[in-house]
């Protein structure tokens, strides 16, 4: 009761519980993501978890669009694309942006759905920016503003280079980004995932001395994909609801808290995919995105030169094949991962091989636009 009492008024409840019996019936028809989770701590409380909306976590940190043409279009000469074996496809040209782009042509396509389907509750989402989201962001905006190195032209000018070049080609030129460095020994990033009136990232000290400059561009653009789709407003309504959910009297309210708690975790590990997408779209080479989650599994600044991208594609192909062979492995991971908010590394590496292969993203290179040496 505290909770929600603090997030709306009280007569609103119903209105909510409504709406949450509403949004149960529409999420129970999604789809079960195929991505697994991976985060060291079990998924929070109810509780825990609102007071904690706002900030989506982690760049690459855990605590198949079908393409519209019925033939695959033309590879671009700039690329090599090979089958899905054992290497990662490469990119031998420059860079290309997209103005224009719109999120629905590299989300996934439970994150699109469950989008969506939130959108179709009425004055939900003014309810989200101009009320609690606009709160939460003020704070932590103030919090970093006064304990954290904020990145701009003459302060840590290479990150902010990174940043405008990022925003440039995932079509985020207008929207007035901050980062802030934090000093913390965990590698890591997050944003609020809210286009406001201070939408901002923060990357951890530790994560600027682990990746590579390339690498580091990579986690900026995870951040911005997490922006672009607005992650944040979504799914805070989404805990929002099954909170409110969770209130019903009786069997009900935990039956629909349990569920709604369940599809938001799918969706929350499919809109890391997404991002993981968003990243790749800025990097243009998979090998570096690839590169940026294997260091966050098991790298350390004095050996990452040694890791290898396309060897823990492997691995996680070999992971795929393992864990399919019979019925006890496939509950064995989907054990492992029904409670977790982020997919498991070897996981995302796999989706990301298998996209950068993908009708879609060979679309996506076609249609860009070349980017100037200025750019």
């Amino acid at each position: 009761g505290v909770v929600q009492d603090a997030l709306l008024p009280r007569e609103m409840s119903y209105w909510g519980a409504a709406a949450a019996l509403l949004l149960c019936t529409l999420l129970a028809s999604l789809p079960c993501s195929d991505s697994f989770s991976l985060s060291p701590t079990p998924v929070p409380s109810l509780r825990t978890r609102m007071a904690m909306i706002g900030r989506t976590r982690g760049g690459l940190v855990g605590s198949t669009m079908q393409s519209s043409s019925s033939s695959p279009p033309k590879t671009p000469d700039a690329y090599r694309f090979e089958s899905v074996g054992d290497s990662l496809p490469s990119r031998d040209s420059g860079k290309v942006a997209w103005p224009h782009l719109a999120p629905a042509r590299f989300t996934h396509p439970l994150d699109t759905q469950a989008t969506r389907t939130l959108k179709r509750l009425p004055f939900a989402e003014g309810l989200v920016r101009q009320g609690f989201g606009g709160m939460v962001e003020q704070a932590i905006y103030l919090d970093n503003l006064s304990n954290s190195v904020r990145v701009g032209p003459k302060q840590l000018p290479d990150i902010y280079a990174m940043l405008q070049e990022a925003k440039h080609i995932l079509g985020l030129s207008d929207l007035a980004v901050d980062i802030f460095v934090r000093q913390n020994p965990a590698p890591n990033a997050y944003t609020m995932a809210m286009q406001g009136q201070k939408p901002f990232i923060v990357l951890h000290s530790s994560l600027i001395s682990l990746l590579s400059k390339q690498e580091l561009q990579a986690v900026i653009a995870h951040e911005l994909g997490h922006l672009k789709c607005e992650h944040g407003v979504w799914i805070t309504l989404s805990n929002i609801i099954t909170v409110f959910a969770s209130q019903l009297p009786g069997n009900l309210g935990r039956t629909l808290g349990e569920s709604l708690t369940s599809s938001t975790l799918r969706w929350l590990r499919a809109a890391e995919l997404s991002c993981d997408r968003a990243a790749l779209l800025v990097a243009q080479d998979p090998r570096t995105v690839v590169s940026v989650i294997m260091k966050l599994s098991g790298g350390g600044a004095g050996f990452g030169q040694e890791l290898n991208p396309d060897d823990f594609a492997r691995q996680a192909r070999d992971f795929e094949q393992e864990s399919e062979r019979s019925w006890m492995f496939r509950r064995m991971r989907d054990a492992l991962t029904s409670q977790l908010s982020h997919p498991l590394p070897v996981e995302r590496v796999r989706e990301l091989d298998k996209w950068s292969k993908s009708a879609d993203y060979r679309a996506l290179l076609s249609g860009g636009t070349p980017m100037k040496g200025g750019e």
